[in-house]
């Protein structure tokens, strides 16, 4: 794919706050010029990207704010840049970060730098921050990090990529990483089942966990148990951010309307919830298809496509920190793949885990893993 550019002979920059709604169409319809040669592109839904830039309709701005960039050359937009502060995650980790995300940009240093600079300022002046973190989306619990492996195949659901220039384009403008990711491809595999089907019943012999799939009948309470498992296995995580009621409601709601209640398992000691996992089909292979859109016809593409996914991905991993070692993430990763072999998939990606997570790393290559796409992450300040 060839990388659109600029000219930084031309013209200065132009950085502009996104205010209008104008502005706003040009944010969300920015990447379409960035990625109209790239085959393994997904284009978002346009409406998503609207609600992210919606304070009225994010959640994520009952408790933080953000501010949106573009940036201009010769009066053509050339990049475009989210700045977000989250006090809540800041106060309880007693750090002083703001975060970017939404970051597309043509192969121009000085137009990536000028972004960078803007998404700085913003959070310096607004709220005091030391240095921004990302790319993320809000934080940890949206959209996050710079693709730098894996360009071969497009992204599941939820996993971002982008053009292979960026990596060097960030640290070029003077970003600085600070943490990887992996996502990990599982192949069709019943020999990987059969070999590790004893070990699973040995996990369950000696343990008194027992597992469950999700109960759509009781969604309000399920949804609560998976919230309080999920802040209590992450909360020590880097950078990890407390997902608030109003956020789980609104995940939990574009989750479960597309996912098999069979694929979201829960694990409990006794009445304690102690795990769970959420799988989805990968509706990237059917949003493929649709140029960000559901008019005129995108829902019915969208429908005719999800009935050919061939591929998932888990989502979601929880396991509440007193209860590792236990073989639990043997299990939910066991009875996932089991419950997608039977559903018919082909493979499944598990993603994300951070790289020096060895734990949980060992554990999934253990269970067959393959670690097939990597990304970065970066701090930047001027």
């Amino acid at each position: 794919m060839n990388a659109p550019t600029s000219n930084p002979n031309q013209t200065e920059i132009q950085i502009v706050p996104v205010k209008t709604p104008a502005q706003r169409k040009i944010f969300v319809n920015f990447p379409w010029t960035i990625y109209k040669n790239d085959p393994n592109w997904v284009p978002p839904m346009k409406s998503e990207i609207y609600t992210f830039l919606e304070p009225k309709k994010h959640p994520f701005y009952e408790f933080g704010t953000a501010q949106a960039f573009l940036a201009f050359r010769n009066g053509e937009p050339v990049g475009r840049i989210l700045a977000s502060d989250d006090p809540i995650t800041n106060n309880r980790k007693g750090t002083n970060l703001g975060t970017w995300g939404m970051f597309e940009c043509f192969e121009d240093t000085q137009a990536a730098k000028a972004l960078l600079d803007a998404a700085y300022d913003w959070c310096r002046e607004n709220h005091g921050r030391e240095k921004i973190l990302g790319p993320m989306t809000f934080s940890t619990n949206y959209d996050i990090g710079m693709q730098i492996k894996g360009f071969d195949t497009p992204p599941k659901i939820g996993m971002c990529h982008n053009p292979q220039y960026y990596a060097q384009l960030v640290k070029d403008a003077g970003a600085v990483k600070c943490q990887g990711l992996y996502a990990w491809w599982f192949g069709r595999s019943n020999e990987m089942l059969q070999k590790w089907q004893k070990r699973i019943d040995w996990f369950k012999k000696r343990s008194a966990i027992t597992y469950r799939s999700f109960d759509p009948t009781n969604f309000e309470k399920e949804i609560r148990i998976c919230r309080e498992v999920y802040n209590t296995s992450m909360r020590d995580n880097w950078q990890y951010a407390e997902l608030s009621i109003g956020e789980m409601e609104v995940m939990a709601h574009q989750m479960v309307q597309h996912a098999d209640p069979k694929h979201i398992f829960l694990a409990f000691d006794g009445e304690k919830p102690v795990g769970f996992s959420i799988t989805l089909p990968d509706l990237n292979e059917a949003l493929i298809h649709l140029n960000g859109t559901l008019l005129p016809f995108g829902f019915l593409k969208f429908l005719y496509y999800r009935r050919k996914i061939t591929s998932c991905r888990m989502m979601v991993m929880c396991v509440d920190p007193q209860y590792r070692r236990r073989g639990i993430v043997e299990i939910l990763v066991y009875n996932t793949l089991k419950h997608g072999l039977e559903s018919g998939y082909q493979g499944a990606e598990l993603g994300w885990t951070y790289c020096d997570n060895h734990a949980v790393n060992v554990v999934i290559e253990r269970c067959g893993g393959i670690p097939y796409k990597e990304y970065e992450l970066y701090e930047y300040a001027k």
